[in-house]
């Protein structure tokens, strides 16, 4: 299963509240349709700074913010597809559209809308992951809290080993929280998501384009997803003696950056990892 994450800013001219409804709105609905698509998930910067729906413990578990974070990004796009062929292909009409000759192609599926240049500030920051799924996630039919942690490995220590302390001893520590409903890893590769996807003329391939992008990417090497019912919930267990003593240990020798954002998810194609279905399966 390919997996791309697509960070973005808004557009200068809408707010934060009304760029969520035009994502979530319009923009979605074509996304959702684009073929072969096996997952879509949005993920938006709550309105909830995490210093309020974690408390205190906000500030004792950040550690070397990157500043300025928030100005770059208003949440991301998770996209999944079967492989790189299948997510290159995407953007192309769906067959999809009732017609009055039956079943008829959509060809502003294959532009997501054509709202990007006002939805968007810039091309999305948009790159492959290396997933690891520490616990699979099991989502109620309500709003879970999501929190999103960020981090980011010191200079001494090599992308091998960042990822097999965070997914090996530190994933099984923060599955011992109480409440959790899902737990997964990511981690940025070099494989190239944007070329082929994106058109010639976009921003992203322009000079200012890859320098911002570069910044962007400075910030952090991984990010682990983690849902529950409530904050509470992490608080509590994150805040345990033991747990936590273990947990900041490790955070010490793993992380030169550690901070957290929550998010409001909204699921346009539920992920789906098995085999794909014979009919038109969304």
């Amino acid at each position: 299963m390919l997996k791309v994450f697509g960070f973005v800013r808004r557009n200068a001219n809408l707010t934060h509240d009304e760029y969520r409804a035009a994502h979530v709105g319009y923009h979605n609905s074509y996304g959702r349709r684009l073929p072969g698509i096996r997952g879509y998930i949005l993920n938006v910067w709550s309105n909830t700074p995490v210093s309020d729906s974690l408390g205190p413990l906000a500030a004792r578990i950040t550690r070397s913010e990157p500043a300025g974070f928030d100005a770059m990004t208003d949440g991301w796009g998770q996209l999944m597809f079967d492989d790189l062929t299948e997510y290159l292909a995407g953007k192309s009409p769906s067959r999809d559209r009732a017609g009055p000759n039956g079943l008829a192609d959509d060809p502003k599926v294959g532009d997501v809308g054509g709202d990007g240049d006002y939805l968007y500030s810039g091309s999305p920051f948009q790159f492959h992951i290396d997933e690891h799924v520490a616990r699979p996630v099991r989502r109620p039919e309500r709003k879970l809290f999501k929190l999103v942690q960020f981090g980011k490995r010191p200079d001494s220590m090599s992308p091998e080993e960042f990822r097999a302390i965070w997914t090996g001893r530190y994933a099984a520590h923060i599955n011992t929280i109480p409440g959790l409903r899902g737990h997964i890893v990511n981690f940025r590769t070099g494989l190239d998501a944007m070329t082929g996807f994106f058109p010639p003329s976009s921003e992203a391939f322009t000079e200012a384009g890859a320098v911002r992008r570069q910044a962007f990417f400075d910030t952090f090497d991984g990010m682990a997803e983690m849902w529950f019912d409530r904050p509470e919930q992490f608080v509590a267990g994150r805040g345990d003696h033991d747990l936590g003593s273990k947990l900041n240990a490790l955070e010490r020798k793993l992380f030169s950056s550690v901070f957290y954002r929550e998010v409001d998810e909204t699921i346009a194609v539920l992920p789906n990892r098995a085999p794909a279905p014979e009919f038109y399966y969304r």
